[in-house]
């Protein structure tokens, strides 16, 4: 990203190394989503750019606080205003400009054409309507079917996603089911439709590991058999080295590196990539402790000068307190935000 926070031409993070000519699912450029506060304006998403081609997964990773979550809401349109507002970018899908829909046709996007899983299901099924009700008002609201065959689809989709007796648990409330379990509604709800694209937003950030494990598996399935694309945002290098066929890293706001993830994997160039990576636990570690990013990701109302990294960096050079740095094409299909690294690929292309 330039000084403006726009992505070169040159570059589309997202985009899979064979996706060849066909025209990517989810095109977003130069999304810029800010919030107006009685302190000043805080820039959650400031220059945000990736492609989603079909039936790929993307994965959004970074610390909380750097913008992901309200990256994806601002696809579906969901920052409420005020304060929020997306004040610049574009967002296409399948060619079409979402940003300049009216809320109605948006309505017939959210849940139909995109689908999105949240962290907690709690929070986001009604306590007071049965899963049942709540799975088939998209069927309702999208497909146009009687209840009856709502009702039949709904109860098929709960099959799907591996919850044992369907017929029975259609008619019970949220709270009478456990975590895992509400988190396979919440993927039948969003799938009841069969979105061109998921967004999960942490889908399995409050279950055991074990849990995990299912959701994630159940997922990649789905994926597959349903020929969808995924955006997935998390802080889990692991699940997005399992999932993920792209990386866009963020960090305060904008794309700091992005790279398919076995490339990302093979050589992280961003310090802030770096750090992330040495940040894991691994099996033979033996150090006491784990090694740590200084600091904490900047107030989105007072970003620092320069590389917006740059307090946290132990690799910091006086330009980078001053010029903030673009995601250039540095490598084939790996960008990274970082003047060192790109004066260095500089140099390696010209020897």
């Amino acid at each position: 990203m330039n000084a403006s926070g726009a992505m070169p031409a040159n570059l589309s993070p997202g985009a899979a190394p064979l996706e060849g000519k066909k025209a990517p699912l989810l095109e977003v450029q130069g999304l810029k989503t800010y919030f107006y506060t009685d302190r000043g304006v805080a820039r959650a998403v400031d220059g945000v750019s990736f492609t989603i081609p079909h039936r790929s997964t993307l994965g959004l990773v970074g610390e909380s606080g750097c913008g992901k979550s309200v990256t994806a809401l601002s696809i579906l349109r969901l920052i409420a205003s005020p304060p929020g507002k997306m004040i610049e970018g574009s967002i296409r899908l399948e060619g079409t400009e979402l940003s300049s829909l009216s809320e109605e046709e948006m309505r017939q996007v959210r849940g139909n054409q995109i689908s999105m899983i949240f962290q907690e299901p709690m929070t986001s099924l009604n306590p007071v309507f049965t899963v049942g009700d709540q799975i088939m008002e998209a069927l309702l609201l999208h497909r146009y079917l009687d209840r009856h065959e709502a009702r039949e689809q709904a109860v098929e989709m709960l099959r799907r996603v591996k919850i044992p007796s369907p017929e029975t648990l259609i008619h019970q409330y949220p709270h009478q089911i456990s975590g895992g379990m509400r988190q396979r509604v919440m993927i039948a709800m969003a799938l009841v439709c069969r979105p061109k694209l998921l967004i999960a937003d942490e889908p399995t950030t409050a279950l055991d590991v074990t849990i995990q494990a299912q959701i994630l598996e159940l997922l990649e399935e789905l994926q597959e058999e349903f020929g969808m694309s995924i955006l997935l945002i998390t802080h889990d290098l692991g699940i997005v080295a399992d999932l993920a066929d792209s990386v866009a890293i963020m960090y305060a706001g904008q794309v700091a590196e992005y790279a398919a993830t076995r490339e990302l994997f093979a050589s992280p160039r961003h310090p802030y990539t770096l750090g992330l990576f040495q940040s894991r636990p691994r099996l033979g570690m033996k150090k006491e402790r784990l090694d740590v990013i200084p600091g904490v990701v900047p107030n989105p109302i007072d970003f620092p000068q320069g590389c917006r990294f740059h307090p946290r960096c132990s690799f910091v050079a006086e330009e980078c307190r001053q010029t903030p740095a673009s995601l250039e094409e540095v490598a084939k299909e790996h960008g990274s935000a970082c003047l060192r690294v790109q004066k260095r690929q500089l140099e390696l292309s010209r020897t």
